[in-house]
């Protein structure tokens, strides 16, 4: 792993670019080193697209479209709350995505996104408005803790939800995003 790691960094290097965050953090998500930058535009609430490639956050879930959260026992958008949130964290200027593995039947790719060096991905988690996806990474989790005791997002005391895994596999046909 130490030497994908280097060759990935080394080719960064030789290639003019800086030394990414995901290498910083260990490279643990490097399986195809393919970077995408560009100014963004926000498709989903964790759904971006720089030129026209569309990029999933991964490692994290964020409210479905079509769901809807309880605050105080009344309907709360957190999708449109997760959206605007991830409009301000792509709008402050160029992002790059480090993709992950290959397409899906959509031709979206997975990707962890920053900008102005900070992790999108794991800003979402931060304020609440996305959930740390186990399924494909741990590597959130401890940041959904932090979340989870300060009250952000969905996890303010007065609100309720279903994670977004299981909204979708309940509501969306095939379970894609």
């Amino acid at each position: 792993m130490f030497r994908v790691i280097f060759l990935f960094i080394t080719f960064l290097c030789w290639s003019g670019s800086t030394v990414p965050l995901l290498a910083q953090q260990g490279g643990s998500t490097t399986q195809n080193p393919d970077i995408i930058s560009g100014l963004a535009s926000v498709i989903d609430s964790d759904i971006i697209r720089i030129g026209n490639q569309r990029v999933i956050l991964w490692g994290i879930d964020a409210p479905e479209r079509t769901q809807f959260c309880y605050r105080n026992g009344e309907e709360w958008g957190c999708q449109a709350a997760a959206f605007r949130t991830l409009e301000v964290l792509a709008g402050r200027g160029e992002v790059s995505c480090y993709l992950l593995g290959d397409p899906d039947p959509f031709n979206r790719r997975y990707g962890v996104c920053e900008s102005g060096g900070t992790n999108i991905n794991e800003e979402m988690v931060r304020s609440g408005m996305a959930l740390a996806f186990s399924e494909q990474t741990d590597e959130y989790e401890m940041i959904q803790l932090q979340a989870i005791t300060e009250g952000n997002g969905v996890w303010a005391l007065d609100v309720k939800f279903q994670p977004p895994w299981e909204f979708r596999r309940a509501n969306t046909p095939g379970g894609y995003r």
